[in-house]
């Protein structure tokens, strides 16, 4: 379900956000929805990876969190070279848990 509320937005991103309606024809609303949706997740995945990394959830309650599957989280900490803190039992215990 969707909701409608207010939100002040600084002019400077304000104008970015038209000149990218004006550059893909679509209503200035599309656009921030996109940039909404887009943030929204990047900000979960950002911290999924901080809970993860704090020792305060498993890799696969943050892939959950971050709403990716488990596989794209592992190639995210090792992209990002993040310490994969997990005992051998402990990754098997996860992986099981997937089935």
């Amino acid at each position: 379900m969707e909701e409608t509320i207010s939100v002040r937005i600084p002019r400077e991103d304000l104008k970015m956000i038209e000149e990218a309606s004006k550059f893909v024809k679509r209503k200035r609303s599309d656009v921030l929805r996109q940039i909404v949706e887009l943030g929204v997740k990047q900000v979960m995945l950002v911290i999924a990876l901080e809970i993860f990394q704090k020792n305060e959830a498993t890799a696969w309650k943050a892939a959950r969190l971050a709403g990716i599957p488990l596989t794209q989280f592992l190639d995210i900490l090792a992209e990002r070279k993040i310490n994969f803190h997990y005992t051998k039992k402990e990754l098997r215990e996860e992986f099981e848990g997937l089935t």
